[in-house]
């Protein structure tokens, strides 16, 4: 009778703990209540933070017709989480195609831009410096950026207005794009009825070569297609005229003295280093600032697709990916852990060959462009023809 006794004791006690339990977490430690002592207040478990999923950013995905501008979902202000990855070198590099790049040993090859490390806290306060109030996120399909060569950014300005008469304003400075009347000009362009009203100019007007031209609030404007089948907008009021391109949902603008496609958001033009994707630049006139958060998860996704051709070093250590439709050229490092994002190396490759490694030398790509020239650069991805900029 005894043990029947402590039996049924023990059996209630272990009751009376589950439903204190159950009670205690429902309650985060306290009791029903409301009067929980503190004690049993900071034993409550903390509830951890959502893990911050990483952006991504497809670099050969295309662009399905219709859909709206693609940007990525940044999280600015967090606490830094550990990285999946091997660090990002202290100096990002960007590789651009230049006209006036010097030759080595008959080859033409692309110059190489350097710029200086960021330091965290430095975007913010540089940015806010200079107006920015607010910053875009990363543009996440690499197929709505502008990326045409230099050859293949600029066009013939039209020389007669829209009455024939000979058009004597000057056109705007690249240094000087954040000037008062393009600021202005561009929050007209950027109303939603013009923007409807521009999608339907590109569609009914596209023949190549020829200028349109229209009239806006106190302004004429033209639409013109290039032979590529881009549609290009200048603006003329008063003595100043700029030029535009609109692709892909957003306002495109081409620096010549950079050689850098900018997107207009919010007052400003930004330029996305095509590159290397996860960099994002502030035009400021005659600089680019950073706008990186340090701690920002970036994946870059270059999965194989059905109209890319893959090459292989010798060595097994590097992979390029050329994409058939525009000859785009990728660079990818083969390890485990990559030593570096995937790297846009240009665009209008026919062929990819690498150096023999055998003789101790180190690995090199040569790139066959289409108009028969050679681009060259390192296993990094650095062009062969570097020059610094502070």
């Amino acid at each position: 009778m005894n043990r029947i006794s402590s039996l049924l004791l023990i059996l209630v006690s272990l009751i009376s703990a589950a439903v204190y339990a159950e009670d205690n977490h429902n309650n985060g430690g306290g009791n029903r209540g409301g009067g929980g002592s503190s004690a049993h207040m900071s034993s409550a478990p903390m509830r951890s933070a959502p893990a911050r999923q990483p952006m991504v950013i497809h670099m050969n995905r295309s662009r399905p017709v219709g859909q709206q501008p693609s940007y990525g979902n940044v999280q600015w202000n967090h606490t830094a989480q550990t990285r999946t990855r091997s660090a990002v070198p202290a100096q990002r590099v960007q590789a651009t195609r230049q006209l006036n790049a010097k030759p080595v040993a008959g080859v033409r090859v692309a110059n190489v831009v350097h710029h200086h490390a960021y330091t965290q806290g430095y975007v913010r306060k540089s940015l806010s410096k200079i107006g920015v109030k607010t910053e875009p996120s990363h543009i996440t399909e690499r197929s709505e950026m502008v990326t045409s060569d230099r050859a293949h950014s600029m066009i013939h300005y039209p020389t007669t207005g829209p009455k024939g008469e000979a058009i004597r304003g000057s056109l705007v400075n690249a240094r000087q794009f954040n000037s008062p009347a393009v600021r202005a000009q561009m929050s007209l362009v950027n109303r939603p009825t013009f923007s409807q009203q521009i999608g339907r100019f590109n569609a009914s007007e596209n023949v190549n070569g020829r200028t349109y031209w229209h009239s806006g609030d106190g302004f004429n404007y033209a639409h013109y297609v290039d032979n590529s089948g881009h549609h290009w907008y200048g603006f003329y009021s008063g003595n100043q005229y700029f030029w535009t391109q609109n692709y892909a949902g957003r306002w495109w603008w081409y620096d010549t003295g950079f050689n850098r496609w900018c997107f207009y958001n919010n007052n400003y033009w930004w330029w996305q280093d095509p590159y290397h994707l996860g960099d994002l630049y502030c035009y400021d006139d005659d600089s680019y600032i950073p706008a990186n958060s340090a701690d920002d998860q970036i994946v870059v996704n270059g999965n194989e697709s059905a109209n890319e051709s893959v090459y292989k070093s010798p060595d097994g250590s590097r992979v390029v990916k050329l994409v058939q439709n525009d000859g785009d050229a990728f660079l990818y490092d083969t390890a485990a852990v990559p030593t570096f994002d995937p790297i846009y190396l240009a665009s209008g490759v026919q062929n990819v060959q690498f150096s023999n490694v055998n003789n101790g030398r180190p690995l090199e790509i040569i790139l066959t462009l289409n108009d028969g020239s050679f681009d060259l650069f390192g296993a990094d991805g650095k062009s062969y023809n570097t020059e610094a900029q502070e």
